[in-house]
């Protein structure tokens, strides 16, 4: 049996309602059967979605929200972002929301938070959600139950052969192939080679082309790799003074999306080239030797001399 709790905050009215699903002018209420729970999902969170009549992945703006059950049609859904009347919410209002949908509050101006952990995970994803932060501007680019998930920023990966679990900041990776089930990379800590299922190779290629982290400050890039409790310490939210009574920034448009985010290396898809980063051994300029762990990055693809500053760019070898 379905069991759906709503309680509406001031303004919130429904829109559509089915056995299992309620859609309001600020959320969706919806019994997860995977979690056996009711998951609430503030609209002005949802950056993009797939919807299905029986299940639905929610990419919000700090994680992945996955439900299973007799989902809203998709017009209810559409209708509900469309009309945008959460975009009149304050930060009270919306931080209200979030509570009451257990969901973290996430204000343009904090530099890190939780990840969201509402809907169905596996053990594997819950506990990269609750032990490590979310850091401002990250986005799960693509996962795979029990085995990994890629963000813009990093990669967490298990290893099913040693069953060890790694987490690689994207900013420290030299190179990288990825082929059915397994996994070699040169970092800046050393080389790994990771069995089990593994990212494809055109998903890592464009996240490390992307350079999402280049917007991240110096001093935030460490926190990659701490736990969330460590961070807080060191970095209160407290500190950063929002008050109730302030206007928010209107949200991007919600987009529904057709793509599989749950895609291993080993399913990758038919006619797709393979390639891997290559840099010159040295400089056509000066002559100097270059390596991954000296040169200096000046935009995407596109990397400095250290000892003359001539700009390279970097190639791309068919694998």
């Amino acid at each position: 049996m379905s069991s759906l709790v709503y309680i509406p905050i001031d303004g919130e009215r429904k829109l559509a309602q089915g056995n299992e699903y309620i859609v309001s002018n600020y959320r969706l209420i919806q019994y997860d059967r995977g979690s056996k729970t009711s998951v609430s999902l503030p609209l002005h969170i949802i950056k993009e979605y797939k919807l299905t009549s029986n299940k639905a992945m929610f990419k919000v703006v700090n994680g992945i929200v996955n439900v299973i059950g007799k989902m809203p049609k998709r017009e209810e859904l559409r209708s509900a972002l469309s009309m945008r009347e959460f975009d009149s919410l304050k930060v009270g209002d919306q931080r209200k929301l979030c509570e009451m949908s257990s969901v973290p509050f996430v204000h343009e101006r904090h530099p890190y938070n939780h990840w969201t952990t509402i809907g169905y995970h596996r053990k594997f994803s819950l506990h990269f959600y609750r032990i490590y932060a979310w850091i401002k501007g990250e986005e799960v680019f693509t996962y795979y139950p029990d085995s990994f998930i890629l963000t813009n920023y990093r990669l967490y990966q298990r290893d099913s052969r040693e069953n060890k679990l790694y987490i690689f900041p994207m900013h420290w990776v030299h190179t990288f192939e990825a082929k059915k089930n397994e996994l070699e990379m040169e970092c800046k800590t050393g080389e790994f080679k990771i069995r089990g299922r593994v990212p494809r190779q055109d998903h890592l290629l464009r996240v490390w082309q992307a350079r999402a982290w280049d917007t991240v400050p110096d001093d935030h890039l460490d926190w990659l790799v701490r736990p969330y409790d460590y961070i807080k310490a060191r970095h209160p939210l407290s500190q950063y003074d929002i008050q109730d009574y302030e206007k928010t920034s209107p949200m991007a448009k919600a987009t529904e999306t057709e793509e599989e985010m749950q895609v291993t290396s080993g399913s990758q898809a038919s006619g797709t080239v393979f390639v891997k980063p290559v840099i010159k051994d040295k400089c056509s300029h000066c002559g100097a030797p270059l390596s991954w762990q000296e040169i200096d990055w000046v935009g995407p693809d596109q990397y400095e001399c250290p000892n003359c500053g001539a700009t390279h760019r970097v190639d791309y070898v068919r694998m």
